[in-house]
């Protein structure tokens, strides 16, 4: 029953595998497709538990130690996927080569155990030195593991500030599915290295279907949270290589960063943006991001992050959004929008959250949507 068990997580990952590369929706391909390699190396773990617990292959056939395999690159392969989700146009270079190299070193070290007669012990070798080196090597792969976990959610966190740069809301680009489907890959990464450094699961059922069924519910949690994914960035390549500039931009010392515009190009694109903001109001597009507004300026991408960021001391999300409140307050001071609750004000004035609407408006004002509208009444 434990093993028909196991080979239903198996061929879950399998299918979770095959969904992510066929990748239907064809978005984030390049990065998707890291995924699905991702999954497929939880697949092969779990293949070789099957194949062992089936008894289909001893645990030292070659065949076998080729699967394990899997086990040594899975970490690294999800940190690149990652990369290559939060990356615009991210390319591979020679230094990825190195989140390899455990990998590289076990490799011959399987291969010679291949050949090497299992049952002649050395007479020196103590059954507590094999023990103590088991578990420094176990440890150390532990921490190798929870090292990328860590550096994942890292790149995730500093995506969050990135975003602001290029888009007025959050909720397209601020990849909460990632960080959930990261939180799968925890909760299976703590009961796999808890296995591997305690070996709880050698003589103890208990512990193998509870784990089994976390992996399962862990599979079925990162499905249904990669099937929420858009587009990250649906640019074109030279807008996407823009918007890699900027990024880079962001992390270099003032004195470091390009100038774009003299003095008196700043003050003119300055007064081109005030007055397209003020006569359009394209503040009022909950979608509108620094691509679009750039076209709209006929500017490129960098040039418009240049104004607004050396122009207005702010970044594009607070740039935008400061109009936002502007509107929404005049509109909550005008009787004839008695009508429209606080949402449909802030829904009306381009925002697509209530929380980032209530969050903003008491930034800015230093007071909730709803103080303000009752400040309002009071004086009248």
């Amino acid at each position: 029953m434990y093993s028909i068990f196991n080979a239903i997580i198996c061929g879950a990952a399998f299918l979770l595998t095959f969904i992510i590369f066929v990748n239907q929706n064809k978005i984030n391909i390049k990065a998707n497709r890291w995924f699905g390699s991702f999954i497929g190396c939880i697949f092969l773990i779990l293949l070789e538990n099957v194949i062992v617990d089936g008894k289909i292959l001893r645990e030292d056939d070659i065949l076998n130690q080729l699967i394990n395999i899997s086990s040594f690159v899975v970490a690294p392969v999800f940190y690149l996927s990652v990369s290559y989700y939060i990356e615009p146009v991210r390319k591979w270079k020679a230094m990825d080569w190195f989140h390899f190299c455990f990998a590289f070193l076990i490799v011959p070290l399987l291969v010679i155990s291949c050949f090497i007669d299992n049952e002649t012990e050395p007479a020196d070798v103590s059954p507590e030195a094999v023990q103590n080196i088991e578990a420094v090597f176990n440890f150390i792969f532990s921490l190798y593991v929870l090292g990328y976990c860590f550096l994942a959610h890292r790149k995730i966190i500093k995506h969050e500030k990135t975003i602001r740069l290029l888009n007025s809301t959050s909720e397209n680009l601020d990849l909460k599915w990632l960080k959930n489907i990261i939180v799968g890959v925890i909760f299976i990464t703590i009961f796999w290295i808890l296995d591997i450094v305690f070996q709880i699961s050698e003589g103890n059922k208990t512990f193998d279907i509870v784990t089994s069924l976390i992996y399962f519910l862990s599979i079925l949690y990162i499905t249904y949270y990669w099937q929420k994914q858009k587009e990250i960035f649906p640019y074109s390549l030279k807008e996407k290589e823009e918007i890699e500039i900027i990024i880079v931009e962001t992390t270099l010392p003032e004195s470091k960063r390009k100038q774009l515009l003299t003095p008196e190009e700043l003050e003119e694109q300055k007064s081109r943006l005030l007055q397209l903001m003020n006569t359009e109001k394209l503040f009022l597009d909950f979608d509108l991001s620094l691509v679009k507004l750039a076209a709209s300026m006929n500017v490129s991408t960098h040039v418009l992050s240049y104004v607004i960021n050396n122009g207005f001391n702010e970044n594009f999300y607070q740039f935008v959004n400061r109009y936002r409140i502007e509107e929404a307050k005049k509109l909550m001071e005008d009787s004839e929008m008695d009508r429209l609750s606080l949402l449909g004000i802030g829904f009306s004035v381009g925002f697509n959250s209530k929380t980032v609407f209530n969050t903003t408006f008491k930034k800015l004002t230093g007071q909730t949507p709803s103080e303000y509208k009752k400040q309002i009444g009071s004086a009248l």
